[in-house]
This record gives C-alpha cells, sequence and structure tokens, in this order.
C-alpha cells in the first residue's frame, strides 16, 4: 500500500483545508476494506463508512478532534451501525473503540438530539467538555498520533507509525490493544502491579515480547508461580514468568487483550524495543538508572558508529578481531552492525542487563548465525565488574566461561563500549542501595591516579591498557595473579600475523583534550595507544543526560612506544546532528547505507583536540584567589567567633568558613554580601581599593558564571589592578559574556583561550572590552560596620572603582583614557553612563550620601544595623534598583539605552572574536 500511504501522509502533513484533499485519504481505506467502504452521501454524509467496523471523520485542524469525535458518535443514530470512530485532522490520527471511551462521553451522546446535524452535535459536545475530560479521551484512544509523533518522522521515509495505524484497522475485531514505539512504555508501568519490584515488570516484557503478538495466549502451571506466554499462533513459547497465583488470571487477561506491533518492512522489529531499555530503566526505576550512570548508546547512534568504523577505518572487523563489549547495558553497540560484527563477548556488572542482552542476542537470527557469548551465564544471576580485579584476573573470568564452548582466543580483542560516565566518589549510599558500587582495583588506578580513576570511564581505559598489555606479552603474568580454577590465558599474539588490539569508545570529550586532571593519564594512555580517528555528537540529542556537551566516538589502535605516540587527536565535527537525522532505514544495502549518510555528514568541519592553544587563565599571569576555607581545630574549640562574615549572616553555621573576623580588607559572596577576608601580598590588594575584581572559571561550559565587582569574590577571583592586567581580565569577562550560548558545542571541556588579537585592532577591542566592564559590572557601595563580628573590628567604607564621576576611581585614572574616538560604539556606550551618573548626582544624591533609601533588604546592607544608603559613586545595579523604587523615569530611560548599547557593544565583541580574529578557527 505504499502509494495510498504517501497520498494518507500527504494529508496529514499538508496544511490544506478537509474539503481541498480529502481525496487523499479515499485510497487508503478503498485498499484496505474492498466493496465496505462508503462515503459521504452513501454514508448518511459521513465521511468514511465502513459498515459494521468503522466511522471517520476528516478535519483540517488537529483543535478540531474532539468536535469530529462526537460528531462521528452521533452518526449512529442516523442508522449507521460501528464499533470504532476514527478521527483524521493535519498532524493527528486517532482511532476509538466505541465501548471504551469515557462514560461521561456516551452520556453526551446519547442524551443529543438524533434529528440535528451530526457537526452541531460535535461542536455542542466539545464545548460541554472540560479540559481534563478532554484529556481523558485521548487517554482513551486505542491508537493515536499527534504533532509529537509525525513532525520530522516521514522526511526520512520511515512510514511506522503508518503501518502501525494500518494494523489496527485491520484488527478492529481483534479485540486487543495495540503496543507501539509510542506507548510501550506506559504498558510495562502497567505490568508493575503484578511484581513486588519494579524491575521485575521490565524482565517480564523483555522476557515476553518476542511472543506476544495478535494471536498470543497465556498458559498457567497451576501447581507453581509461573506462567508462560504462546505465539505465533501457539508454535513459539516464551520462557517462564514468576507470577504469584493470585495475580494468573489478571495478567491472562492483561496479555491477551494486546499486542506488540512489529512491522519488518520498515525496520521495525522486536529489537527496536529492546533498543530503548534504558528509557525504560530511566522511567520506571530511575534512581537505578542514575546510580549506576546508566546512558545507554543510542540505538541509530549505535549503528552510525560502527558504519563509521567500517567506512572510515576498518572493513573486515570482524574477520580481524574478537569483539568485546564489557558494558553492554541494553546491547545496542554490539547488535548494531549486522554482518560486521560476527563473534561477540558481552559482559555487565549487573544481571538484569545481562539478561535483557542475552533475550534480545536470542530473538535475533543474525546475532545466533554470528556467535555471541554472555558472560557470565545468566543462569548464574550474576555481573562481571569490568574494574574490581586485575587484568590477568578478568582475561581468566572470561576463559573461564569460554572454556566449554571450546573458543580460541587467537584474535585481539576490539574493545566496543559506552562505559558510564558517573563519578565514582558521588553519593556513595545511594549507589550501594542499588548495587551501584564500582570498586576498582589498585592495579587501574596505578595508571589513571586517585583522581581520574574517579571517573568511571577513564577506569574502563585502565583496565583495557592493562587487558591490551596482557594479550600483548607486555605484563609478566603470576600464578598468584589467576583465580583459584587457573585457565591458562592464550600466548602473547604474533603481531606479524595478526593486528593489534582496539579501542571503539564512547566518552566525554575532556580527557582527548586533556583537561589538567588527566594529562597524567593521558601520557601513559599514549604510550600504548594511537589515535585513528572519530567524530562527535551533541550528547543531549543522543543520550539521556543534561546539558549541550558533546560526546566522541573514537578508534584507538595498541601501539607500545615507551617515548609515546604523538597523537594528534581530530574529531569530525556532528554535533550538527539531530536524533532525527539518523533514524533512517538501516536495512537498505551497504552502498545505499554509504550514500544517505555521507549525504548526512557532508560538509561537515574536523576539530583539532590536540591544537596547542594559550589559556587566558595563563596569559592574565595571576593566581586565583578565594577566602573559602575550612575552619581550624583551634577556632573550633575555642568557642570564640572565627570567619569574617557579618554576624547575623545565617551562613555562619556552615561546615565551611570564609575570611577572617578582623581584617580591614573585604570582599563579596556570591549575593554580594561583604566579608572581611585575609589579602594577599600583592598589588592586587590594596588599602585605597583601586582594583576591579572579576570570578572566572576557566572552562567554556562554566563561562555563564563570570562576574565583574568591586571586591574579591569568594571563589576563582582575578583582578585588574594597572592597565595590562585591565586589558586582560576585561578581554577575559567580555569573552564569556560575548560567547556565553554561543560557541560551538566542540568547544563545551575545553578551557577559554587567548584571542589572537591583530595589532591594527588592540586599541578597539581593548576600548570596547573597558566599556562593557564599565556598563555590565554588579560594583556597589556599602560599608561594613565596626565591631563586627568582634570587637574592635574596623568599619570599612567599600567604593566603586567603575564610577566615572569619582576623578579618583579606577575608571577615571586608568581606563577611560583608553577608549578610542572612532569607531564610537565604546565611546558611546561610555558616554550614556556618564550621563547616567550626572542625571544621578544632580537630580538624586546632590554629591551626598542619602540615607533610607529602600536597599535595606540587599544583601550588602541586610546583616548591617545602620541605615541603608547612595552616595553619587554608587554602583549602577544599585542605582536601576533605586530607580525602579522610586519611579525615577529619567534614570530608567537612560538605563534602558544603556542596556541597548551594551548589547550592540557585545555583539560587536562577538563578530570581532569569531568573524575577524577567527578565534574558532
Amino acid at each position: 500500500m505504499e502509494n495510498e500511504l504517501k497520498q494518507f501522509e500527504k494529508y496529514l502533513l499538508d496544511p490544506g483545508s478537509e474539503n481541498a484533499k480529502d481525496h487523499l485519504v479515499f485510497p487508503l481505506f478503498q485498499k484496505l476494506f474492498g466493496s465496505k467502504f462508503k462515503k459521504q452521501s452513501d454514508a448518511e454524509g459521513a465521511d468514511i463508512f465502513i459498515e459494521g467496523k468503522l466511522l471517520v471523520e476528516l478535519k483540517s485542524e488537529a483543535d478540531d478532534f474532539l468536535a469530529a469525535f462526537y460528531q462521528g458518535i452521533h452518526y449512529a443514530k442516523k442508522g449507521l451501525a460501528f464499533s470504532a470512530v476514527c478521527v483524521v485532522a493535519q498532524k493527528f490520527v486517532a482511532i476509538w473503540k466505541i465501548n471504551s471511551i469515557p462514560d461521561f462521553a456516551k452520556k453526551l451522546s446519547a442524551e443529543a438530539d438524533g434529528a440535528e446535524a451530526p457537526n452541531n452535535v460535535g461542536v455542542k459536545n466539545a464545548r460541554a467538555t472540560t479540559k481534563a475530560q478532554k484529556t481523558e479521551i485521548l487517554k482513551a484512544a486505542i491508537f493515536k498520533l499527534d504533532s509529537t509523533d509525525l513532525e520530522g518522522l516521514f522526511k526520512k521515509n520511515n512510514d511506522t507509525e503508518l503501518r502501525a495505524f494500518v494494523m489496527m484497522l485491520k484488527n478492529l475485531d481483534a479485540e486487543r490493544l495495540l503496543i507501539n514505539r509510542q506507548n510501550f512504555i506506559a504498558h510495562i508501568e502497567l505490568l508493575k502491579k503484578y511484581f513486588t519490584d519494579p524491575i521485575d515488570a521490565i524482565h517480564c516484557f523483555y522476557a515476553i515480547v518476542g511472543f506476544w503478538d495478535v494471536t498470543s495466549t497465556v498458559a498457567l502451571d497451576e501447581q507453581s508461580d509461573t506462567v508462560r506466554v504462546c505465539g505465533k499462533k501457539g508454535s513459539r513459547l516464551s520462557e517462564e514468568i514468576k507470577i504469584k497465583p493470585k495475580f494468573h488470571a489478571e495478567f491472562k487477561k492483561f496479555v491477551e487483550q494486546r499486542f506488540v506491533f512489529t512491522n519488518e518492512g520498515s525496520g521495525l522489529t522486536v529489537d527496536y524495543y529492546f533498543s530503548r531499555f534504558d528509557e525504560v530503566i530511566t522511567r520506571i526505576k530511575p534512581e537505578y538508572a542514575k546510580q549506576h550512570g546508566i546512558f545507554f548508546t543510542d540505538n541509530n547512534l549505535s549503528k552510525f558508529a560502527l558504519w563509521y568504523v567500517h567506512e572510515y577505518f576498518e572493513k573486515r572487523l570482524s574477520d580481524k578481531y574478537i569483539v568485546l563489549d564489557p558494558a553492554g547495558g541494553s546491547g545496542n553497540l554490539v547488535t548494531s552492525w549486522r554482518g560486521h560484527l560476527k563473534r561477540k563477548i558481552i559482559s555487565e556488572l549487573q544481571p538484569d542487563l545481562l539478561k535483557t542482552i542475552e533475550r534480545r542476542m536470542k530473538l535475533d537470527p543474525d546475532q545466533i548465525d554470528g556467535g555471541f557469548t554472555i558472560i557470565p551465564k545468566t543462569s548464574k544471576n550474576e555481573g562481571l565488574n569490568f574494574l574490581d580485579k586485575s587484568a590477568e584476573k578478568y582475561l581468566n573470568c572470561l576463559m573461564n566461561e569460554l572454556k566449554e564452548q571450546s573458543f580460541k582466543f587467537d584474535k585481539p580483542i576490539a574493545f566496543l563500549l559506552n562505559p558510564p560516565y558517573k563519578n565514582t566518589d558521588e553519593n556513595e549510599k545511594e549507589r550501594d542501595q542499588v548495587e551501584a558500587a564500582y570498586t576498582i582495583d589498585q592495579s587501574i588506578l596505578d595508571l589513571t591516579g586517585e583522581d581520574a580513576g574517579r571517573e568511571r570511564y577513564l577506569a574502563f581505559l585502565g583496565q583495557i591498557i592493562n587487558i591490551a598489555r596482557v594479550q600483548m606479552g607486555d605484563i609478566q603474568l603470576k600464578q598468584k595473579d589467576l583465580t583459584d580454577e587457573i585457565i591458562p590465558l592464550p600466548p602473547p599474539l604474533d603481531t606479524a600475523k595478526v593486528e593489534t588490539p582496539l579501542i571503539l569508545i564512547f566518552t566525554p570529550t575532556s580527557w582527548l583534550i586533556p583537561r589538567p586532571t588527566y594529562v597524567d593519564f593521558r601520557k601513559i594512555f599514549d604510550t600504548y595507544f594511537n589515535y585513528e580517528t572519530g567524530f562527535i555528537i551533541l550528547g543531549s540529542e543522543f543520550f539521556k543526560i543534561a546539558g549541550r556537551f558533546p560526546i566522541s566516538f573514537t578508534i584507538w589502535s595498541y601501539r607500545r612506544n615507551e617515548k609515546g605516540n604523538k597523537n594528534k587527536v581530530v574529531l569530525r565535527d556532528l554535533t550538527h546532528l539531530q536524533n532525527d537525522d539518523l533514524a533512517i532505514n538501516w536495512n537498505q544495502g551497504v552502498g545505499n547505507l554509504e550514500k544517505a549518510l555521507k549525504e548526512i555528514i557532508k560538509g561537515s568541519k574536523t576539530i583539532n583536540y590536540s591544537a596547542e592553544r594559550e589559556s587566558v587563565k595563563e596569559w592574565s599571569n595571576q593566581q586565583m584567589y578565594d577566602f573559602k576555607r575550612d575552619p581550624t581545630d583551634k577556632e573550633l574549640k575555642s568557642g570564640e567567633v572565627y570567619g569574617g562574615l557579618p554576624i547575623k549572616d545565617e551562613r555562619r553555621s556552615n561546615k565551611k568558613t570564609y575570611g577572617i573576623p578582623n581584617s580591614k580588607f573585604l570582599g563579596f559572596m556570591d549575593d554580594s554580601t561583604p566579608v572581611r577576608i585575609k589579602p594577599r601580598d600583592d598589588n592586587r590588594f590594596s588599602s585605597e581599593a583601586k582594583s576591579v575584581w572579576f570570578r572566572f572559571d576557566t572552562a567554556f561550559l562554566d563561562m555563564n558564571k563570570s562576574r565583574c565587582l568591586n571586591l574579591p569574590p569568594d571563589q576563582k577571583g582575578y583582578a585588574a589592578f594597572d592597565l595590562v592586567s585591565a586589558q586582560k581580565t576585561f578581554v577575559w569577562y567580555a569573552i564569556t559574556k560575548a560567547l556565553n550560548g554561543k560557541y560551538p558545542h566542540w568547544a563545551n571541556q575545553m578551557d577559554i583561550w587567548t584571542p589572537n588579537i591583530p595589532a591594527a585592532k588592540e586599541q578597539e577591542f581593548y576600548s570596547l572590552c573597558f566599556a562593557f566592564g564599565l556598563a555590565e559590572n554588579r560594583c556597589v557601595v556599602t560599608k561594613f560596620e565596626k565591631d563586627n563580628p568582634v570587637a574592635d573590628a574596623p568599619e570599612v567604607l567599600v567604593d566603586n572603582p567603575l564610577c566615572p564621576g569619582n576623578a579618583e576611581s579606577f575608571w577615571s585614572t586608568t581606563l577611560d583614557g583608553e577608549i578610542v574616538a572612532s569607531p564610537v560604539l565604546a565611546g558611546e556606550l561610555v558616554s550614556l553612563v556618564k550621563q547616567l551618573y550626572k542625571t544621578w548626582n544632580k537630580n538624586y544624591t546632590k554629591g551626598q550620601f542619602q540615607y533610607s533609601v529602600g536597599l535595606q533588604d540587599e544583601p550588602y546592607f541586610k546583616y548591617f544595623d545602620y541605615k541603608d544608603f547612595v552616595t553619587p559613586h554608587s554602583g549602577l545595579i544599585q542605582i536601576r534598583k533605586y530607580s525602579e523604587i522610586h519611579n525615577a523615569t529619567d534614570l530608567l530611560e537612560i538605563s534602558e539605552k544603556i542596556s541597548a548599547k551594551t548589547k550592540e557593544v557585545r555583539e560587536e565583541i562577538y563578530r570581532l572574536l569569531v568573524d575577524e580574529f577567527g578565534y574558532f578557527e
């Protein structure tokens, strides 16, 4: 029915009116129901009518579905007999069985005047239906597709949803509910009531999914607590499922009222439901998924990754290697590339996951033909931890399991995996409750180091190094390293005859750059592995993870080099791809796939993750400053006041403390509460408070946290205290604000680097950055009262170094003269800020302090006993707050102009950085 489905699809996606396109729907129903098909004048005015089965109403807009629903039902009062009603509109299809619609809808329909026109009844009853009832009607549909299901699917020629629709129409008399890819997780949730542990409901579904069709029945064992599902007209029998006898009859009814939709022609097989195991576990048992770091590889991405290996690295992978996935998860990776991966070994820490993978493999003829081994046997109900034993012991565990199969370990291992990304020092208690503790063997930590080893994926890489070393004979085996039952490991590989081990792995990109924590590990890793190729995608598009950061798929081959392989990690940037882009028909031949996929990735750039770039932090030539600290034992035992927070600040009860109690130097908490601090002996600290301070994070992903203020921040503080330091810090600040949310995804894990500013553009660029800092800062004027938090602590007045109205401020003495006259943009912004201060002083402060001005609840005032105040030098955020409280329209008007001009400056900084300076090239 290819042509009929295409026409039907066109009706769904075409925004035209019902009358202009109804001819597109008729052929499908004519093909399905033949001579029983009637329409319009032959059907009492109904759009489509199938005697005894179905009434179909067509609409232009999906919003009209409710009126169409009631309109369709009303045709029963016109003498038409049908058991189901269907509504078709733009981006909307639904079917309801008449006997299963909500009672309130039945009552409304029954009370309608039979003589009235169906379309009028439909509109009236729709108006009489509440929003909650409308939702209930949608839930009652035995089949539904809406815009969330349809948009983006058909452009990939994916007609699976329409095939499901056709299947439902064909089986209207079967009295079975259709389970499809939109609703199958909801049906698993309904299974939970038959089990004590929700994970058993998941096991139940995956145990019977391959047997659950329109003919399925449930066989009960009256003498035990087990049942089985018989499918394929009684020719196939599922494994036994443990269910308490009191639920047997109800479970039998549940299964026999439903069936699971598959369609081999469109690529929707039982395997599809296994491929979404991560979504199932996340929804049914979220804490389990969270603590295990379960972000299983998207099925389409898995297929793409193996195609990428085939296309750009090795076309005979299955002939040359034994494929091992030690973190099998849902099995998406090892089941992905049919014919390209033959002999496979799959293992997992969790037996729940192993059972699911084994069921999946046993239902797939291709996997059975290719050969696979699940280690350990699922009958043992235990998993195999990849990390808690030495490489020798792990290999010995594999050999113990493989000896029964007379398996020859005569090829190098290709490690194909997407390891957990969870950090092992997080939420220890919660991990233990779901058996998610990944104990790491010391031999692994000796390679990674303690800090890097806490990242599970790096620990996996460390173990892979050791296993590859064993296979290559680079580790001398010792009897004590093996398990009690000694199975001799195969001799080292003869590299003259075979290849060396491979790694094909999904990971975050931070270790590829590498981030500072991972530098030492990379030196060791590069001793043993040589980089081949790889790509990056956007994690949130293909994994159930928060944050828009890149995930890499990289390929490495074993090549021991004591001096270190000179690995240049260049990755193809595919972060522009969306999940739907890879939702293609993977059953087409390799040639067609190559054509389709190369079109998808055409034009993608490559990114050199090994490029040498000077970080802005290095360029700033400053040490980071912070004043958060642990209290000393002496302070804790003395019972005296310690730390520099105001005495009334509730944060004094925190485990950490901040600053010191008696100091004339101040800093700011992140909410601008002043704190007495201990200064360092450098030019950034002066009693004249001539420095501008910044809070900076070094990485792109944290650039949104940057702030400009007039005192040191509680952490990650850097300062402008002369012209040179101002040029560097104000540029750093401008970069964070101009690029925030606008930098390419591939840079997410990298440190912000120094821009290459052409000499001819230096003055203009510095001028823009200074002007931006002048307008976009959080400086405030306040004071820390005396004798707070301890007696004899001095009173300290905090002035504003970015006040252009103060001739002694850092702005006036150091930066104002650096603003170029041409181009005029920076000067225009500075002029507006100066205009604001002139108006502020002339009309409001008049050169004096003004008290009790409505700022008493601001953090920089609220912990003190004196009255809140403003001065001619008050910070911009204080002036704006004052303007809002007192409706100072003249100030508000200038502030709006400053905001608009600041945006222009930020955009020009971005343009110069990216377009002229080639920041990301």
